[in-house]
């Protein structure tokens, strides 16, 4: 199919022999000037003669009408120029390999061009016609040829993917002519503005005039598509039938200045329109393409770093057949810069437990200063809004009231006019519940119960105890959704921190630290043995120490002395005889005072040696 193609655009190119250009005499034209300036070979001029039947051919009338055989006529290259490029392109000569495509660059004719994704070339042809080759395609240039100086010039190129689009200038007849050659047809130009686009799969091809008109040959049978039509040519198949292209789309909603980024649009729907399609360029020909993009909406953004200027912004709308509507052209301004600072602190969404707010962000360059807004609804609607004009800083504290705000900064250019906002954050101002206030029992003197009120806007409760104060490796901790809680512990000092936990995870201050003693059970069994040189005391209990306390009363209003042991029995030196009583106290690990046993009485005989 390619081949027959490549054969079909030949036969094309070539004028058939009764091809003629007429040619206006001035005065004091000869037949031999007319053949030094028009003909191949100037000493033709007599078949010019013989072809118009002239008697004189140094004495021509003028307004004469001279009828020159294409045939006859000189043929001299008529090369393009690279006036743009965006992106990755490159170029390889016929016999050649790829280099990069760069501004200035002649085309001669034989030459690939290869556009990457998102990148773009723009030629400028002999005749003053303008082509703009968009991503992703591959564009081979065929014949180049002018007719001296007739103003006739033809082109033809070779589209084997992607799409072209194409300003051209009025074709001169009848040698001159613009034909682009593809997988699926052969696209003659009969006008002046068109675009072509051959599918990805190369099995076809969509073809939308604006101007004039476009001749879309396969399969040995051209349709004619002419101004504000569209057709769809598939491989194996005649071209359809054109249809009626879908109409700009409207520009009211548009602005005219640009001052954020990322660069976005949006634009009113329209009735057939399935996609669009949006271009930037820098020149209203459309020559110096920056970006392009498909969206399927009728908006579109880009995340982009196109310096500040004026652009133009191209829309147009697409139908179900995949064909391309009329251009919507809306000039506008960008001007972002200096660019919004990015804010560094607090983060969005951040609670802030303190009143007082510090906000920090990091430099934008070429910022004068900085606007700061506060506001506590998302709209930063002015009812509600708190601004602050900052000089070249990058922190600044305000003291805020406990609620709900939204914050977002723009840098000021050197006239203190702000440009684009950075986005924007929350912020809660919401100061921590209390830490509740327990009561602490022990029960039966060995449980720690633990009770307290609940906590307004607390949903949960954290508790540790720990036998040390520092709380590093807590031996308990308890998260509590009840507002009290009974701990079995071993005898002993413990320490005990509480404090109120929210619903969304965030916890209050810790309450005072609080000291617990759980004193170690009474000691029983108390028994007294007098032996012939000591006085032997044991008894029954856990407690890592004791304390024997001895008296000559069973109430021990009058005490005699103290006796510390860390084992269950004692042996003692005999008192002087008479009578006593002995009661022993079980003692912590730190010496906390624990139960008492009763008082055991006994009678100290003296001894009979």
């Amino acid at each position: 199919m390619h081949r027959l193609l490549l054969l079909l655009l030949g036969v094309l190119a070539i004028p058939t022999q009764a091809d003629e250009w007429l040619y206006l005499t001035y005065p004091g034209d000869t037949l031999i000037k007319i053949g030094q300036q028009y003909l191949k070979n100037p000493n033709d001029w007599p078949k010019v003669q013989q072809a118009n039947h002239l008697a004189d051919p140094r004495r021509l009338p003028s307004g004469t009408r001279i009828r020159l055989p294409v045939a006859l006529l000189k043929v001299t290259p008529a090369p393009a120029v690279v006036t743009h490029k965006e992106g990755n392109v490159r170029i390889k000569p016929q016999d050649g390999v790829f280099r990069p495509l760069a501004v200035g660059d002649t085309i001669r004719g034989g030459e690939t061009v290869l556009t990457g994704p998102g990148s773009f070339a723009s030629f400028k042809l002999a005749d003053g016609s303008l082509l703009s080759e968009q991503p992703s395609s591959k564009l081979t240039f065929g014949r180049l040829a002018a007719y001296g100086k007739t103003g006739m010039v033809a082109t033809e190129l070779n589209l084997e993917g992607g799409r072209l689009e194409a300003g051209a200038s009025k074709q001169v007849g009848p040698a001159g002519g613009f034909r682009v050659v593809t997988p699926v047809a052969v696209a003659g130009l009969r006008g002046t503005a068109f675009r072509l686009n051959v599918g990805e799969d190369g099995q076809s091809l969509r073809n939308e005039v604006l101007e004039g008109a476009v001749g879309v040959a396969a399969q040995s049978q051209e349709v004619l598509v002419a101004k504000g039509q569209g057709t769809v040519a598939e491989a194996g198949k005649v071209p359809q039938p054109p249809r009626p292209l879908l109409p700009a789309p409207s520009a009211s909603d548009l602005p005219t200045r640009v001052v954020a980024l990322p660069l976005a649009f949006a634009w009113t729907t329209q009735d057939g329109a399935k996609r669009w399609r949006a271009q930037v360029a820098a020149d209203t020909d459309f020559q110096k393409i920056y970006l392009d993009a498909l969206t399927d909406s009728p908006a579109i953004k880009w995340d982009t770093s196109l310096p500040d200027g004026r652009y133009v912004l191209r829309l147009r709308a697409i139908d179900a057949a995949g064909l391309e509507g009329f251009n919507r052209d809306h000039p506008f301004e960008l001007d972002a810069r200096p660019l919004p600072p990015m804010a560094a602190t607090p983060a969005d969404g951040e609670r802030s437990r303190s009143e007082s707010i510090r906000f920090e962000w990091a430099a934008a360059e070429g910022a004068q200063g900085y606007l700061l807004e506060i506001a506590t609804t998302p709209d930063f609607s002015a009812a509600t809004l708190i601004e602050r004009r900052l000089d070249a800083i990058q922190r600044h504290d305000e003291r805020l009231p406990p609620g709900l705000y939204y914050w977002r900064l723009a840098s000021l250019d050197e006239q203190k006019q702000a440009h684009g906002w950075s986005p924007p954050r929350a912020l809660r101002l919401q100061p921590p519940p209390p830490a509740p206030k327990p009561e602490v029992r022990t029960d039966n003197g060995s449980a720690g119960h633990f009770a307290w009120a609940a906590v307004a806007g607390a949903t949960a409760y954290d508790l540790e105890v720990d036998k040390g104060r520092n709380f590093a490796a807590p031996e308990i901790r308890r998260h509590l959704t009840d507002t009290q809680v009974k701990l079995n512990l071993k005898p002993g000092r413990y320490y005990w921190r509480l404090r109120s936990v929210e619903t969304d995870g965030q916890a209050g201050d810790w309450s005072k630290i609080g000291q617990l003693v759980i004193p170690p059970e009474s000691p029983s069994e108390v028994k007294v043995h007098q032996t012939e040189d000591a006085l032997e005391l044991s008894w029954k209990g856990s407690a890592p120490a004791y304390r024997l306390e001895f008296a000559q009363d069973a109430q021990f209003k009058k005490p005699l002395f103290r006796h510390k042991e860390e084992s269950n029995s004692s042996r003692l030196i005999w008192p002087q005889p008479g009578q006593y009583w002995v009661r022993i106290i079980a003692l912590g690990e730190n010496g906390e005072v624990g139960g008492k046993s009763p008082a055991v009485g006994f009678h100290v005989q003296p001894w009979k040696w």
